[in-house]
């Protein structure tokens, strides 16, 4: 896991290396490719040694290429010796030069190969390539303008960021897709790639991935749980492979258990505060499965002391707010387990996007289906003007601002909103291309902040392409989501664990209201307004005073 940046020197903050050492402690190091015109043209990149902890170059260059490269490649083993077959020599034991040959061999085409997640910048023929991995686990930032083009993994390395409300992140709460709180910056779009040739200022955007659209295939339970199985331990399987420790982020529920029971990890980290100790007790569970499975159960117990004292470096390492009260819990869990030496934590992010698995999704089913009846009786024309289609009833539950907020939310989701998909299907695909980027913006920078690399095993894309063939009723059955995970979970650890037993599972909540505004709500307005204004005064501080300039 690294950080990476580059392009015109001048758009960037002086010293963009250190800026984003966080990220990568191990190496540091940039490369000027030198344009035609005499311009400096660079890519640079700080180094976490994960896979192979001697020295690399970094960037790697190979001939007149260059990569600077963020993420892991996970089946970079088998396209290396594919790559091998076709002629190719390496003189590194790294996934980032399989990148660089397979994007020297193929073309912008080998993205499709990968299984990983990643952020890349390689400089080939005069030309600089970006691209991002499928779910956008990993960040990329550019700024953009004929002369003045440069990218990086977190804002902080960029200078003269110009501050500018997003009326569907203010409705949201949180950023995503190309949207970042700098009407100068942009953020690559997951799936997404970019060519930019630096003589002529052309700019070129593609998107080279997208969700895949539901076919449900797939309905004979014993055959899904077969094949989800296979899917599930090959992937966890392949990111637990490190040279380095692994951990996992655990906690009482359905997706980080079976992450635990599939890999057996001997030590994990679970949050448990003790303001929620009679409402939201993940302990309870945690080790009782410990217990019965012999692992060593760590819990992380933060306090109001140690969230006032480290307020500044969450929002030095967030950057903007996510809508979540999530983003103490998380580095708190990546600060513990990288001081106790671990490198890698898995977690469990993207199970409940493709599965059905929030209270929300399931309040909408259950919902939808005590309509069902309404809706084709003798008054299905009133009950439809009075309930709204599905669309309208997603939005007024996605909206933080009552029914003035459905509108704007109505208009930006309808064209993503497709007649011929189930409710469910549909749901299934605005939580994970939208609503998924910010808990991957958390796991991302809050890990990243303590130079730890978190990996997410639900989110390779095999099982994200599986997921979109499954039959509704193999994810959302009798009231509950993630019907084939309890299936699975219950497979591998019996049916008598709390973990299997447990019909409300919360998620990863911190008490900052009751500390902050001696509030027990969840409502994140304040809590956004207060973490935006510290964000950008560590931006500011991080350059100068004036560098962060609103409109």
């Amino acid at each position: 896991m690294c950080g990476i940046y580059g392009g015109f020197p001048e758009v960037l903050a002086a010293n963009p290396g250190q800026l984003l050492a966080h990220r990568g402690p191990d190496q540091q190091g940039q490369v000027d490719v030198g344009l035609p015109d005499g311009r400096p043209f660079v890519l640079g990149q700080t180094r976490l040694a994960v896979v192979y902890r001697g020295p690399v170059p970094s960037p790697l260059s190979r001939g007149d290429s260059v990569i600077a490269f963020n993420g892991e490649i996970y089946n970079w083993l088998e396209l290396r010796a594919e790559l091998e077959a076709r002629g190719h020599r390496f003189q590194t034991p790294t996934d980032t030069e399989v990148v660089l040959c397979a994007y020297t061999e193929w073309g912008p085409s080998c993205l499709h190969r990968f299984n990983g997640m990643f952020a890349l910048a390689i400089w080939h023929d005069g030309k600089l390539f970006l691209a991002r991995d499928r779910m956008g686990k990993k960040p990329l930032f550019y700024a953009s303008s004929p002369s003045r083009f440069s990218f990086a993994s977190e804002l902080k390395a960029f200078q003269n960021l110009e501050f500018e409300d997003v009326p569907i992140c203010q409705e949201l709460e949180f950023y995503f897709d190309e949207y970042t709180p700098f009407r100068n910056i942009k953020s690559m779009r997951p799936g997404e790639y970019l060519i930019f040739e630096p003589v002529s200022g052309e700019l070129i955007r593609k998107t080279w991935w997208t969700f895949p659209e539901h076919e449900s295939q797939i309905g004979n339970e014993d055959d899904a749980l077969r094949t989800f199985l296979h899917l599930f331990e090959d992937s966890c399987r392949m990111r637990r492979a490190a040279d380095v420790p692994v951990t996992l982020f655990l906690s009482g529920g359905i997706d980080s258990s079976l992450i635990q029971a599939v890999l057996k990890l001997p030590v994990t980290y679970t949050v448990q505060f003790r303001e929620f100790e009679a409402t939201i007790n993940e302990q309870q569970y945690v080790l009782e499965f410990a217990e019965r499975h012999g692992f060593d159960a760590r819990f992380v117990v933060p306090t109001r002391a140690d969230f006032l004292e480290t307020f500044s470096d969450l929002a030095r390492f967030i950057e903007f707010p996510v809508g979540s009260f999530s983003v103490f819990p998380l580095y708190c869990l990546a600060r513990q387990a990288r001081r106790e030496g671990f490198v890698v934590a898995l977690s469990g992010e993207g199970a409940d996007e493709l599965f059905n698995g929030y209270y929300r999704n399931e309040l909408l089913l259950r919902e939808d289906a005590r309509l069902e009846r309404e809706f084709s009786g003798p008054y299905g024309t009133l009950c439809r003007r009075y309930f709204g289609s599905e669309l309208e009833r997603f939005c007024r539950m996605a909206t933080r601002h009552g029914f003035g907020g459905v509108h704007e939310l109505f208009q930006f989701f309808e064209p993503r909103w497709q007649a011929q998909r189930s409710f469910a299907q549909n749901i299934s695909v605005l939580e994970a291309t939208v609503f998924l980027q910010p808990l991957l913006v958390m796991a991302d920078r809050l890990s990243m902040g303590n130079s730890l690399e978190v990996r997410n095993p639900f989110l390779d894309h095999r099982l994200v392409e599986y997921s979109a063939k499954l039959d509704d009723r193999l994810k959302y059955r009798n009231g509950q989501g993630k019907w084939l995970l309890r299936r699975a979970l219950v497979e591998l650890v019996g049916s008598d664990l709390g973990i299997t037993q447990r019909r409300v599972k919360h998620g990863l909540p911190s008490p900052v209201n009751q500390w902050l505004f001696k509030s027990s709500t969840f409502d994140r307005k304040d809590w956004n307004h207060v973490l935006l204004g510290e964000c950008l005064k560590q931006l500011a501080l991080t350059h100068e005073p004036k560098s962060i300039r609103r409109p």
